[in-house]
């Protein structure tokens, strides 16, 4: 089962005003960064559409870094606006890669410290 299909397995759907209200603070993820781990390349965050509970589904679509793919993308699942879940193995790395917005805009990743800053596109 996909990543994905396990958050929607796991949780109810929700009526369509509540899930506006939980896609409107997933938003806050919503942007394009930047990885000082890869430079010159670009994260940019979206949302699927499907809503559960406070669990938004995300695709991450990345690369054109240094040390990566040219383009790549990762399932991801936004909880609220608090954190976000990345699936990292299509590139080899750890399927719960979970990072929170910091005030500044920026993603915090827990496990290594390593912060995506928003960018303007």
């Amino acid at each position: 089962m996909s990543f994905a299909a396990l958050v929607t397995a796991s949780t109810l759907r929700l009526p369509k005003a509540q899930a506006v209200t939980q896609a409107a603070s997933a938003n806050a993820f919503l942007a394009t960064y930047s990885d000082p781990n890869h430079p010159g390349g670009k994260r940019t965050i979206k949302l699927l559409g499907d809503i559960s509970g406070d669990y938004s589904l995300a695709q991450v679509y990345g690369g054109g870094g240094v040390g990566e793919p040219k383009e790549y993308v990762l399932p991801a699942v936004i909880l609220g606006n608090r954190a976000i879940i990345i699936d990292f193995t299509p590139k080899g790395g750890p399927r719960d890669f979970t990072g929170v917005l910091e005030n500044d805009g920026s993603i915090k990743f827990l496990r290594d410290g390593n912060r995506w800053p928003r960018i303007d596109v």
